[in-house]
């Protein structure tokens, strides 16, 4: 489908695309640009708590160990278990 940029007037998606997509109304979407491609992704709504955000300290630390888990740097859960003495 193709439509024309107008001067003034945002640029309106397609009832037909929008259909096909599944947005509804009230839905956000997020727009990424990359090399002159535009793609617009749903953005959803994010289900947590106010007390669930991370400090930088922990977001570190979750970065690092998926960076380890990503490099195969793992141990099972009775390994651990074993270290610990339970």
């Amino acid at each position: 489908m193709t439509v024309t940029v107008r001067n003034k007037t945002p640029l309106t998606v397609p009832d037909q695309v929008r259909r096909r997509a599944g947005f509804k109304p009230g839905d956000k979407v997020e727009f990424r640009v990359s090399g002159g491609m535009v793609t617009i992704l749903p953005k959803l709504p994010l289900a947590y708590e106010s007390d669930d955000t991370l400090t930088p300290a922990e977001a570190t630390k979750v970065r690092h160990a998926l960076k380890q888990v990503r490099e195969g740097k793992t141990v099972t859960w009775s390994q651990v278990k074993h270290e610990l003495g339970l």
